[in-house]
This record gives C-alpha cells, sequence and structure tokens, in this order.
C-alpha cells in the first residue's frame, strides 16, 4: 500500500478514522446510522470504532490513531470529560466533539481542542456540519504531517521531525531525531507527494532529506547536521539539489 501525504488525496484527505464513546447502546445506534447517511451523501467510507465506555477508548488509543474522537458526557465508570482529560494528557492531539444532553460544564470543553458540541437527540446535519470542520482543520494541516501505511495500519509523522527517507528494493526507511520505521513503498512514490514542498530534496535515488536538517558541502556531497553523516550527491541529481537547496536558504532568510 503506498504512503501519502493527507493532502494529496483526490478526494478526502485520508478516510477519516472515527472513534465514537457512548455507554448508551441506542444513542450509539444512532450515531452510526447518521454516520452512514453522510458516508453515503459524501460518497466517502469512514472507518468508525464505537466503545462503550471511556475506560477502553482511552486503553484502545495507547496504541490506535483517530482523526476525531465523538464523546458523551454522562457515562458510567469515567465520564465524556475525564476521558478527554485522560486522552490529551497522553499527548495526543485528536480532534474532539461532545455529543450529550449535558451541558452545565460545556465552558471546560474547549480546553481538548473541541472543535463543536452536538445537543441530544442528534441531528444528522448538525454532525455533518462538525464532521465538515474537522475535515477543513485536517486539510488544513495537511502539508504538516506525512501519513504511510504499515500493515493495516495507518501511521503519522510530523513533516518537521523527518530527516531523510531511505530506500532498500522495495523498502523505505523514514528517520528522525530519535525514531526510525520501515515500510513497504518505493522512494520515487513518495518523492511525487514530496516534490511540491520546497523543504525537501532527493539527492540520490536511494534518500529524500528534509533540508532542515542537512548542509551542502561540496557539489557532490551533503551533510545530516543531526548526525554528522555524510552521503554522496548522484550525479544528476546535483542541479536540482542545488537550485532546491539555494532557493530554501533564501526563503529562510528572508522570514
Amino acid at each position: 500500500m503506498d504512503s501519502k501525504l493527507e493532502c494529496y488525496s483526490k478526494r478526502m484527505i485520508v478516510m477519516l478514522k472515527i472513534a465514537y464513546c457512548d455507554d448508551m447502546k441506542i444513542d450509539r445506534d444512532t450515531v452510526m446510522k447518521a454516520l452512514s447517511s453522510i458516508e453515503e451523501k459524501w460518497k466517502e467510507d469512514f472507518e468508525i470504532v464505537p466503545f462503550s465506555n471511556g475506560e477502553k477508548l482511552c486503553d484502545d488509543i495507547v496504541q490506535n490513531q483517530y482523526d476525531v474522537i465523538l464523546l458523551d458526557i454522562l457515562m458510567d465508570g469515567i465520564d465524556g470529560i475525564e476521558t478527554a482529560t485522560r486522552i490529551r494528557s497522553m499527548g495526543k492531539d485528536n480532534l474532539i466533539i461532545f455529543i450529550s444532553s449535558y451541558d452545565d460544564r460545556v465552558k471546560e470543553l474547549f480546553d481538548f481542542r473541541t472543535i463543536a458540541f452536538i445537543d441530544k437527540p442528534l441531528k444528522t446535519e448538525k454532525l455533518e456540519e462538525a464532521l465538515r470542520k474537522a475535515y477543513n482543520i485536517l486539510k488544513k494541516d495537511c502539508e504538516t504531517i506525512f501519513s504511510y501505511k504499515k500493515g493495516r495500519t495507518l501511521k503519522y509523522i510530523p513533516i518537521k521531525e523527518i530527516l531523510y527517507f531511505e530506500s532498500r528494493r522495495n523498502e523505505v526507511t523514514v528517520y528522525t531525531g530519535g525514531y526510525e520505521d520501515t515500510f513497504y513503498d518505493t522512494l520515487s512514490a513518495i518523492w511525487l507527494k514530496l516534490e511540491r514542498m520546497d523543504r525537501f530534496i532527493m539527492p540520490h535515488r536511494s534518500y529524500i532529506f528534509n533540508l532542515s536538517y542537512i548542509s551542502l558541502k561540496s557539489d557532490d556531497m551533503l551533510v545530516v547536521r543531526k548526525t554528522n553523516k555524510i552521503y554522496n550527491i548522484g550525479k544528476r541529481y546535483k542541479v536540482d539539489t542545488q537550485e532546491r537547496y539555494l532557493k530554501y536558504i533564501e526563503k529562510r532568510s528572508r522570514e
């Protein structure tokens, strides 16, 4: 499965992955029906994972990434606000939409990157409006996130943290300052999605570098500053590499 930058999808940024947490089955069924209606209208498929309590959601979110979380407030066990608090304490920045008939604590909700509060009984058009808002936020953020498939999991890395990509046969390894991960793809496919950004160069058929972390040592060598490793610049890539490097330096000098 090809890796992809969310912003280059021809339709949605990425198939929205939604977690929905409510301890009332009748309400979960209502929301699931509304989501199905929105999917049909948008001609898109969402990945929706329902949860019956906040504890299960918090346990799951340690390993799984969601674009949007739909949360009820009044639930047995930990309530929606405590659930959101735990999610944020893990460093997760998922977009949160509260769906509840209980609004006495509404002022607390906006401490959690809450993008909407929807009253019960749910109206499909209100949920659609909130999801559209979430979509637009994700679209605006799209050039700050690199996403790729590893197995069945969609993984995310902030663009600013990527040092470089390295290709070996049909696998690509992405390196950050303290993390690396290998997945099936081709470097040429990744470059097609990155080349329009002014912060990457492909100086060799086996590498793509983030310009924020490299310096040119000569016409045919560059160094990754965080690791002090030196890499050769391929002959056929010299002109483009130098042009992109100078353009990036000039832009940074004006900022």
